[in-house]
């Protein structure tokens, strides 16, 4: 009988069971040493239990720059590399997780275990989930904390650098309209002093009624005779003062808005639920890694056994 004919009959179910029974002491014991070896290897001897400390965050404050929702936009700011590193820093992880500084490959290899262990992640919610692991629960529940802390800070750097940007903008601006507004001002002082013009409409009247009654005659004629002259030349400097003084006011209020956003200090997210150290393990799970091993050693005790007797039988 070929060889492949006589394993498919001692792989169909009732040969299966037949051979677990003749081999059961074989199985049980295999089994058993497996389990035990799980339990042994799983232990705190050989793998450190990590605890795990998770905050959920939602944004606030926050004006979306492009078609990203705020969600999303504080993801991107969380998940950035400016604060993967400033945690790094601020824990030495680089001792922590045994990585030496400075050697080849060992930005590559402390963010690969910064992955490994800290997660962030937005939910269906667009709530945001920060959570980090640690063989120390305290250590673990301060990542996540100062996440959130340094995330507060970048965005107000990030939101205090535009609006400084803005502020000598406009502060310039400002300092050109303020040296257009002296000028105007000088030319509209000479004028009002060396040709006393002052209001076209009430000067005109009043001076030409005095002329009608006969006063002031020679006063009367020279101020009209000054208006005739200057008076196109003084509107358009009034109103190109008028104009400046206008355009001064509204950049005064903008340079006045970025200032004061330059110079405030507030919080960019709402912090839903704390992190706060764990009381119990998340990793390993014990009990899973015992029952998996348990049933793999049991299936390959099985697959074991049919060779065997497969290989007897051909022969």
């Amino acid at each position: 009988m070929p060889k492949y004919e006589v394993m498919e009959n001692y792989f169909n179910t009732k040969k299966i069971f037949s051979l677990i029974i003749k081999w059961k002491w074989h199985l049980i014991s295999f089994v058993i040493i497996v389990a035990v070896c799980s339990a042994i290897f799983s232990s705190p001897w050989f793998i450190k239990p990590k605890y795990t400390s998770s905050a959920v965050v939602y944004p606030a404050n926050v004006i979306p720059v492009s078609d990203e929702s705020e969600s999303e936009q504080m993801l991107e700011i969380l998940k950035s590399e400016d604060i993967k590193f400033a945690i790094i820093e601020a824990f030495d992880l680089y001792k922590h997780y045994e990585v030496e500084k400075g050697q080849p490959k060992s930005n590559w290899k402390i963010l690969k275990y910064y992955d490994a262990n800290i997660n962030i992640r937005k939910t269906p919610n667009d709530a945001i989930v920060i959570s980090a692991s640690d063989i120390d629960p305290q250590i673990a529940s301060n990542i996540v904390d100062s996440i959130i802390k340094f995330y507060d800070v970048l965005v107000l750097n990030l939101n205090a650098s535009k609006s400084r940007e803005i502020v000598n903008i406009y502060k310039n601006q400002m300092q050109l309209k303020l040296k257009e507004i002296d000028s105007l001002g000088l030319i509209l002082k000479t004028f009002r002093t060396d040709y006393n013009l002052l209001d076209m409409e009430a000067q005109v009247k009043k001076y030409t009624e005095a002329i009608t009654n006969g006063r002031s005659l020679e006063e009367s004629r020279k101020v009209l005779d000054n208006w005739r002259e200057y008076g196109s030349e003084f509107h358009k400097t009034d109103s190109l003062f008028y104009y400046a003084l206008k355009d001064y006011r509204l950049n005064k209020e903008v340079y006045d808005n970025a200032l004061r956003d330059a110079n405030k200090v507030q919080t960019y997210s709402h912090v839903i639920s704390k992190p706060f150290p764990a009381d119990k393990k998340s990793y390993p799970i014990r009990w899973v890694i015992i029952l998996l091993s348990t049933l793999g050693a049991f299936f390959a005790g099985v697959i074991i056994i049919s060779f065997i007797e497969a290989s007897k039988k051909t022969k």
